[in-house]
C-alpha cells in the first residue's frame, strides 16, 4: 500500500480534520468562565514572558463559535474543556491539552513531564475529565441561567 500521500488507509485519523496547522501551539477556552480566562490569562502572560510560541482563542466570543469545527469539535463541546491545536495540527483536549500548553512554558515544563508519566496521567486524565471539568461547566451553567433570570426579572 502506498502511504506517501498521508497516513496509510487501515489507520483512520480519530477526528476529521480539513484545517491548516496553525503555526504554532492554539489553545481554544471559555473566557465567560472566570476560572478558566483566568488560568489561560496566567498562562498567556508566562507564555509572553518566555517568548513561547503560543495563541490563544475565546470560544464564547460569537466570532469564534465555529473555531473548531474544522475538528468535529463544537462551541459546547469546547466549554466542556480546554482544546488545544499544537503546531503539528492535532487536536488535544483536557489534561492532554494543558500538557501541550505547559511544554511550551518553561515555568510550567516541569509540570507536564510530571503528568505524562504513565502512573499520574491517568489519574489526572480522569480527575479532569470526571471532577474538575464538570464541575466548572456545571457551574458555569448555573451562574449564565442566574444572570439571564436576572435580566428577565429587571425586564419583563
Amino acid at each position: 500500500m502506498d502511504t506517501t500521500d498521508g497516513p496509510a488507509k487501515t489507520k483512520p485519523e480519530p477526528v476529521a480534520n480539513t484545517a491548516a496547522a496553525p503555526a504554532c501551539t492554539t489553545s481554544y477556552y471559555n473566557g465567560a468562565c472566570p476560572i478558566c480566562r483566568s488560568e489561560m490569562m496566567r498562562y498567556k502572560r508566562h507564555g509572553e514572558k518566555a517568548g513561547a510560541a503560543l495563541n490563544w482563542v475565546d470560544i464564547s466570543k460569537p466570532e469564534n463559535a465555529d473555531a473548531l469545527k474544522d475538528y468535529a469539535i463544537t462551541q459546547d463541546m469546547a466549554y466542556r474543556r480546554i482544546y488545544t491545536i499544537g503546531a503539528d495540527g492535532k487536536p488535544a483536549a483536557g489534561v492532554d491539552g494543558l500538557i501541550k500548553i505547559w511544554t511550551e512554558i518553561p515555568r510550567w515544563r516541569w509540570l507536564a513531564t510530571v503528568l505524562k508519566w504513565p502512573v499520574i496521567h491517568p489519574v489526572t486524565a480522569w480527575l479532569y475529565e470526571h471532577v474538575l471539568a464538570r464541575a466548572i461547566y456545571d457551574w458555569n451553567r448555573y451562574r449564565m441561567r442566574r444572570t439571564e433570570q436576572k435580566q428577565a426579572e429587571k425586564h419583563p
